[in-house]
């Protein structure tokens, strides 16, 4: 369905049928704007005559939007294609606006180059020699991907703060809305869209006009109105209906319902995976994708663009999300822990490298020891060989102070024999050793037990470990605690550290191992 507000109503002129009445001979000039007219008016025939690329008429349709509203938002499903549409967005609004500078921005250096990425895989394919002409200079670092087009650039950017501070841009494109920091939208990027990029010849116009004023030869009326060229064009999926995005997604519908027509104008498009051509959709994909349910939650958010309250899982998303740390606060997510913390590692190993497999998973908390609570610092999901995963638990243990491990039952022996026996462990004289432990038993024998590990445990001999056979009584047990601490908020979340200057500086700075830490 697309609706359209009557104060966005306007009519349209038919351009092609405008120029079909031409007649006679154009000069250079005219025949420059009039393909220009007819360009802009055929986005489709445009982006194949000079990408060789045959959009889809839902792509079409979205482009136009992009080109012709201040603020878009395009909350996609998976295979909607928002980051290829985001690409050809990027040359097309350089092209036919000289001297625009578009900054593409993600949670993440990762997906913000995803995009750019995109945009050079287009420009470099067979069929778009015209498109490439168009391109200048491009330069590539590790945290900037620039390309210069048509007096403007296009800037791929990780976003914290720091970093986009030092940029200026009338675009902004934004993938992964949903994982962005309200604070940083409001306090960072939104300032980008007050000042005009053409503030100069905007003073240069207004004084002119003072002047004729003052002679009487203008009245105030009849002074020029600047458009507002500026824009914001929001990435994402759905989210939880507890997150800023969908707070974001109910404002901009309705600023577009409201019968007032401000200044900046709105596009909201919010696309499932069934409303794909047949030829677009991968049914493989989606049919593993729907082993767990076509009405379950995530399914709904990833895959249908739905937004989702949170409330039908087991563990409460909203509750989760009050239990995670705001931006800037301690700790955040954590590369290597603080000496004079204590750390507990869970480890849920699978050694196979299959990709539908389950990932092999690691977990790190921090204890605090004044508040009796643990706070969750660092994750790690390898579908990597064994050495993979022996290698990133050797940098966990020598940038953690690990003082207790829980190690799932099954591969667990096989793991912590890897381990032991690798040279990376034997070289720092590392041997972790397990603990005699059954969970399941209860009242006085449980105690009794307890005492007994008490007994074994050695730090500082590396008897720290004990594997966790997972019964489904144990399970259960696990479950239901995890969801009290969760709702007595006695599991914390570590704070984001990509959003953080200070956090980000922190840990960009650390000297990392990174021959460690293969996935």
């Amino acid at each position: 369905m697309i609706f359209c507000p009557e104060k966005y109503l306007k009519e349209i002129k038919d351009v092609n049928a405008e120029l079909s009445e031409l007649k006679g001979f154009l000069n250079d000039r005219e025949a420059k704007i009039t393909l220009a007219k007819f360009l802009r008016a055929n986005i489709g025939f445009t982006v194949e005559l000079i990408s060789g690329v045959k959009l889809a008429a839902y792509q079409e349709i979205h482009l136009k939007a992009m080109m012709n509203r201040n603020f878009n938002m395009c909350v996609f499903g998976r295979g909607c294609g928002k980051s290829f549409m985001a690409a050809v967005f990027c040359f097309l609004q350089c092209i036919f606006e000289p001297n625009t500078k578009i900054l593409i921005a993600g949670p993440t250096f990762r997906t913000a180059r995803f995009i750019f990425n995109n945009l050079e895989k287009i420009v470099q394919s067979p069929g778009a020699e015209l498109l490439s002409q168009c391109f200048g200079a491009k330069a590539k670092r590790n945290d900037q991907f620039e390309w210069q087009i048509n007096n403007g650039s296009i800037v791929a950017i990780p976003l914290n703060g720091e970093k986009i501070r030092g940029f200026r841009a009338n675009i902004l494109v934004l993938d992964e809305f949903l994982l962005l920091p309200e604070e940083i939208i409001k306090n960072v990027l939104m300032p980008f869209l007050v000042a005009p990029q053409n503030m100069k010849e905007r003073m240069e116009i207004r004084e002119f006009e003072d002047k004729l004023i003052s002679e009487g030869v203008m009245q105030e009326k009849d002074r020029m109105v600047f458009e507002n060229t500026s824009k914001m064009i929001a990435l994402s999926s759905a989210s939880y209906t507890f997150e800023n995005l969908y707070k974001t997604y109910l404002e901009w519908c309705e600023k577009i319902n409201s019968p007032e027509k401000g200044e900046a104008t709105y596009f909201v498009s919010q696309m499932s995976y069934e409303a794909l051509p047949e030829e677009m959709i991968d049914k493989t994909i989606i049919e593993e994708a729907q082993a767990g349910g076509s009405s379950h939650s995530g399914f709904l958010r990833e895959y249908c663009a739905q937004f989702t309250d949170g409330s039908d899982s087991y563990f409460n998303a909203k509750k989760m999300e009050e239990c995670t740390l705001k931006t800037g606060e301690r700790p955040h997510t954590l590369m290597r822990g603080d000496p004079k913390k204590r750390y507990i590692l869970g480890i849920d190993p699978n050694m196979s490298d299959s990709p539908n497999a389950d990932y092999f998973a690691m977990a790190v908390m921090e204890y605090d020891e004044e508040k009796k609570q643990g706070i969750l610092v660092h994750t790690y999901a390898g579908l990597g060989n064994l050495k993979n995963h022996v290698n990133y638990l050797y940098y966990i243990m020598k940038s953690f102070n690990i003082v207790f491990m829980v190690i799932d039952n099954a591969g667990a022996d096989t793991f912590l024999s890897a381990c032991n026996e690798s040279s990376l462990f034997k070289q720092d004289r590392i041997e972790i050793k397990t603990l005699d432990f059954d969970s399941d038993l209860e009242g006085a024998d449980y105690d009794l037990m307890i005492k007994n590990v008490k007994n074994q445990y050695n730090l500082e001999n590396k008897r720290i470990a004990f594997n966790q056979v997972f019964t489904s009584n144990f399970i259960r047990k696990a479950n239901e605690y995890l969801q009290a601490c969760i709702d007595y908020k006695k599991v914390w979340f570590a704070s984001r550290t990509a959003s953080d200057e200070t956090s980000f500086n922190e840990t960009i700075a650390l000297n990392i191992p990174l021959e460690l830490m293969k996935t």
